[in-house]
């Protein structure tokens, strides 16, 4: 899950540049390799796919409408990091200086689900609160701090990354 907190509401014009980006990068997500699924707005029902939107405890009530969030499965930890820092998505984390509050919490949480399993907002939020409470451990990390499947801290596989960047790239 990604999480931010916009300086603004979606339709002030301070927020415009990162809102015009998001179709770019949900479909550049889509497109990635690695990419598996992502939580999506019901236009019909004004339901999340993936539940209903739950804010960390640790984030004051009154920026709880400027909050920006992802939630998306992924095959790999490269799969997504190349991802992260490439195309559309990496103008925008460059830029989000511009959109978003200072982070004094974390702006991503990772970890592990079983093939069958979808995560919630709910879940997700319990384990970003965690991952901001305790720091990284094997059921709430980050890029830098990262553990495989089995709970063993590991490192990304950089070469990797590049690759998997380099293939998405290539086939937009």
């Amino acid at each position: 899950m990604t999480f931010g907190v916009l300086y603004e509401s979606r339709a002030h014009p301070r927020s415009q540049g990162f809102i015009d980006r998001i179709p770019a990068a949900l479909a550049q997500a889509e497109r990635s390799e690695g990419f598996i699924a992502r939580s999506y707005l019901d236009s019909d029902t004004g339901l999340h796919s993936w539940g209903e939107l739950v804010c960390p405890r640790f984030l004051p009530e009154e920026l709880h409408p400027n909050v920006a969030r992802t939630l998306s499965l992924w095959r790999s930890l490269e799969a997504v990091c190349a991802f992260s820092y490439a195309g559309v998505h990496r103008e925008a984390m460059t830029l989000r200086d511009e959109w978003f509050r200072k982070r004094e919490f974390p702006t991503h949480v990772i970890w592990w689900v079983a093939d069958d399993h979808v995560p919630t907002f709910s879940e997700s939020t319990a384990r970003l609160e965690q991952l901001h409470a305790k720091g990284p451990r094997p059921d709430a990390f980050n890029f830098r701090r990262a553990f495989d499947s089995a709970g063993n801290p590991t490192v990304l596989d950089h070469l990797l990354t590049k690759q998997i960047a380099a293939r998405n790239a290539s086939s937009r």
